[in-house]
Order: structure tokens, then C-alpha cells, then sequence
């Protein structure tokens, strides 16, 4: 007969059930760990999207600004609506708010046109148009 060991199954057993609490330990070190961290986790994230859509905003506001001060330049001053808003990519109601801000900010006139529109004419006491139409800008030689 060939000869057994007596204490084989147990000893496999016991081997078995101290990895699963081992393994059931480290689950709850890792539960107790998530929820300590989650909530900083969560927060902290939240801190980088709020960063990071506000320098969204920003950049988008001075790409706006840039476009603004150009088409004034160009326009000697004037600006529609429909021309902004096709300039800049926007929606009219868009364009006409950020114009709004502008007027109100800068103390902006506004222009009834031959069609019915409406140009926002902002003044400058440096800026003057020369004789051929071009834009001069007082202190500049």
C-alpha cells in the first residue's frame, strides 16, 4: 500500500485560506484607501477643469479682442454685426453681445446703413483718417 501523509489536506487547505485572507485584506486596504483618496481625488480634478476652461475662455476672448482692433483698423472705426460674426466664427447673437460690451466700454456711436443695419462706429481723438482714407494714428511718424 502505498504510504499517504496524514496532514496533506490540511496543510493545502490552510495554505488556501490564508491566501484568500491575504488576498480579502489587501481588498480592504484598497477600499479604505480609495475612499480617503476619492474625494481629492474628485477634487482635485475638478480644480484642473475649472482651470483649465477658464484659459479656454481666455484665449478665446483675446483671439476675439485681436480680431476686434484689426477689423477697427481696417473699417477706420466701424464695425457690423454680420461682418464680426463672420469674422470671429460666431452666432449673431454672440457677436452682437460682444459688440454691446465693446460700445458701452468704449463709448461706441452707432450708424443706421442704406440697408437697415446697423454699424457700431467707435471714435478715438489719436486716431484720424488721412485724406486718402487711411487709417493715422496721432504720435506715429
Amino acid at each position: 500500500m502505498p504510504y499517504r501523509k496524514p496532514h496533506s489536506l490540511s496543510l493545502d487547505l490552510e495554505s488556501r485560506l490564508l491566501r484568500l485572507i491575504v488576498l480579502a485584506g489587501t481588498a480592504l486596504l484598497l477600499v479604505a484607501i480609495v475612499q480617503i483618496l476619492l474625494p481629492w481625488l474628485m477634487l482635485a480634478g475638478l480644480a484642473w477643469l475649472g482651470f483649465w476652461l477658464n484659459q479656454r475662455q481666455r484665449k478665446q476672448q483675446q483671439v476675439l479682442h485681436r480680431l476686434f482692433y484689426e477689423m477697427l483698423k481696417a473699417n477706420h472705426g466701424k464695425v457690423s454685426v454680420l461682418d464680426f460674426a463672420i469674422a470671429a466664427d460666431l452666432t449673431g447673437p454672440q457677436a452682437r453681445a460682444f459688440l454691446d460690451a465693446r460700445a458701452r466700454e468704449f463709448y461706441a456711436n452707432f450708424e443706421p446703413t442704406d440697408h437697415g443695419d446697423i454699424l457700431y462706429t467707435f471714435n478715438s481723438p489719436g486716431i484720424q483718417i488721412g485724406e486718402r482714407g487711411e487709417l493715422e494714428v496721432k504720435g506715429e511718424e
